[in-house]
């Protein structure tokens, strides 16, 4: 289930060791079957993974049309905002790594 925020959150069985922010590849979304079974198997690892869209992908879930990813600058400043929300919130006080499939792992 999509979160009110528009992510994807993976919570370990027990108090997590860290958060993995994952962001998916160009063409595939976050709940692609890839990013699944990578946020399942962290997360029973222990570790709580938030998977997010980046800004061309979630026009595309809401009815846009599929369209190229936006250019770096605007990749990389949604990752930001990713973590800046988890450091600030939920996460807070906990180990953040990013990571990601392909183009959202560079």
């Amino acid at each position: 289930m999509i979160d009110p925020d528009g992510r994807l959150v993976n919570e370990p069985p027990a108090p997590p060791l860290g958060v993995i922010i994952l962001a998916h590849g160009a063409g595939a979304p976050m709940d692609s079957p890839f990013m699944a079974a990578m946020a399942e198997g962290l997360a029973a690892c222990g570790w709580r993974v938030v998977r997010f869209e980046f800004p061309y992908m979630a026009r595309r879930r809401q009815g846009g049309p599929r369209s190229a990813p936006d250019r770096m600058p605007k990749l990389e400043q949604a990752f930001r905002d990713q973590l800046l929300r988890e450091a600030a919130g939920p996460s807070a006080g906990l180990p953040l790594f990013i990571g990601g499939k392909s183009m959202g792992g560079r």
